[in-house]
């Protein structure tokens, strides 16, 4: 058993049910919240704005949430519960005390022109009439328009694939690393392309459902309903964040080309949720679901 899989198993709905019930033996009125895996790094600051003694559950993914949820729900209905799950390429699920995320993921709540605005403000100190915060925002707006332009193509496969797959009652076949296929796409401060097409994306992912240029085609309108800083994948987006702001951290300390002085700003990856969760974007449903905890 690999670690993945050892941590889904330590993290399924009966060993989370388990740990709800021992939690809840000494903290009956306390609020208990249950999320995907790092998705409380998001999450844990917003809920403690109105809610300071409440428990983050971590689930190990989305169906993991879900049947804690039909656990919980089935036998402890009074208690004060909240779930969090990420919207992904799914139908649309509403139930009580269950938040679902408008755009794809909550990494998409880290990738927007308002996050970097953030950023630029409190890690760089500019502010907003300063010419190097005009053009780095320009900047990033423009990369990320190219970003989007070039992964829509493979996001719309991975949007069809789940839809038919759903559609048929199987198993989609699909198994995405955190980032973007390197070989499709090339990116960098100047310029971001892609290089490929439907038939390289069956050919990297052979045993996925077939999905055709009709496929694509009928599923375009629905697929374009959202903005892509919404609707596109969000651990893809977050891996063009992190590059932009290497970006813009190697100009500063290195190249000078837009910033002029130094930073001591650092990215990780590895934390990058909870890194930059102050500066993340906080939808209004989210706003006002976080205002019903109390």
């Amino acid at each position: 058993m690999n670690p993945q899989e050892l941590l889904s198993k330590s993290q399924s709905s009966n060993v989370v049910f388990h740990k709800f019930v021992l939690l809840h033996k000494n903290n009956k009125s306390d609020l208990f919240c249950f999320y995907e895996g790092k998705d409380t790094q998001y999450y844990f600051p917003r809920i403690n704005t109105t809610e300071e003694n409440h428990h983050p559950i971590v689930c190990g993914n989305k169906k993991s949430v879900l049947d804690s949820y039909k656990l919980i729900k089935e036998k402890y209905q009074s208690f004060r519960t909240k779930f969090f799950v990420d919207s992904d390429f799914d139908d649309p699920i509403y139930l009580a005390d269950l938040y679902v995320t408008p755009g794809y993921s909550i990494e998409n709540f880290y990738c927007t022109p308002q996050v970097i605005s953030n950023i630029l403000k409190n890690e760089f100190f500019f502010d907003e009439t300063d010419e190097s915060f005009k053009a780095i925002k320009e900047l990033f707006e423009k990369r990320q328009t190219e970003f989007h332009n070039c992964t829509k193509l493979f996001n719309l496969w991975y949007f069809s694939a789940k839809k038919k797959s759903d559609k048929l009652g199987i198993a989609s076949k699909i198994s995405l690393n955190e980032k973007f296929p390197k070989e499709f796409i090339s990116i960098s401060i100047s310029n971001i392309s892609s290089n490929y097409s439907l038939e390289t994306i069956k050919e990297k992912f052979p045993d996925a459902i077939d999905v055709t240029e009709q496929d694509l085609k009928d599923n375009t309108i629905e697929f374009d309903s959202k903005p892509p800083s919404l609707r596109y994948r969000g651990k893809y987006q977050i891996e063009f964040m992190v590059k932009f702001l290497n970006f813009i951290i190697k100009d500063a300390n290195t190249d000078k080309q837009i910033l002029k002085t130094k930073t001591n700003f650092r990215i990780d990856p590895a934390l990058i949720l909870s890194q930059l969760s102050q500066y993340a974007e906080t939808p209004s449903c989210l706003k006002e679901f976080v205002s019903q905890c109390a």
